[in-house]
């Protein structure tokens, strides 16, 4: 039976439809592993799924005094160097864990959270990865990215603000990637991140969005799928 690792990482809102994407998948007939911070083991296991650790809990780090002085001052470039920070002091633990997690699998399925810190070790250990996202990333002309604001200056900007979203995300995790590497003895990665390398192997891309909402662009490659809304659905007993 075909063996897939998840990697999800940040808060719930980001960890949630990765779990419902793994139970998706074990119905299909895949074994899932889903590889997330402490507080979600109990999310991952009561969805029928198997739980490896990636380390403490984000909303745990982001509730700390520190992080919530940070958040509160609404500095972009503070929040960004303490993400910075973050990331490369909890790259040694990755470095450690997760070849270990992954060991077996046959593919690798991860979203931005996993691009600085699990994709050298996919790379490293041979197996191939299937990104995952939640939100538009690959750039296109049919719309801006979702991020930057809808400025009227047609298509030519619609595609460059995919690649600054880009690196706005990339640059705030890049320092985690510089360790990880470090720590497994890798060769340094691409300054401007993985998306080129990622491109030209047509490294297949799945999309967690409504095609209703927000249809497929036309130029996107064939490797690129929106596959619809990944939900899980609401325990018995809950209420908002």
């Amino acid at each position: 039976m075909t063996v897939l690792s998840i990697v999800a990482s940040g808060t719930r809102g980001d960890v949630q439809p990765y779990i419902a994407l793994g139970k998706g998948l074990q119905q299909a007939g895949y074994t899932v592993r889903i590889l997330t911070s402490d507080g979600f083991e109990t999310l991952v296991t009561e969805a029928g799924l198997a739980f490896c650790s990636t380390g403490t809990s984000v909303e745990a780090i982001l509730q700390s005094d520190e992080w919530r002085k940070t958040l509160d001052s609404g500095n972009f470039l503070a929040i960004t160097r303490r993400m910075q920070s973050e990331a490369k002091r909890q790259a040694a633990d990755i470095a450690q864990r997760l070849p270990r997690a992954v060991a077996g699998s046959e593919r690798i399925v991860l979203g931005v959270g996993g691009l600085a810190g699990a994709l050298p070790i996919a790379q490293s250990l041979g197996i191939p990865i299937i990104q995952a996202y939640v939100f538009p990333f690959t750039p296109t002309v049919a719309f801006p990215s979702p991020l930057v604001p809808n400025l009227p200056f047609g298509i030519v900007f619609n595609r460059l603000s995919f690649h600054v979203m880009r690196q706005l995300l990339w640059q705030s995790s890049r320092a985690g990637d510089v360790a990880v590497r470090q720590a497994l003895g890798l060769a340094k990665g691409p300054f401007w991140g993985p998306f080129g390398t990622l491109a030209r192997a047509h490294t297949p891309v799945v999309y967690g969005y409504s095609p209703h909402i927000l249809p497929r662009p036309h130029d996107w490659p064939a490797e690129q799928h929106v596959t619809g809304p990944w939900f899980l659905d609401a325990p018995d007993d809950w209420t908002p």
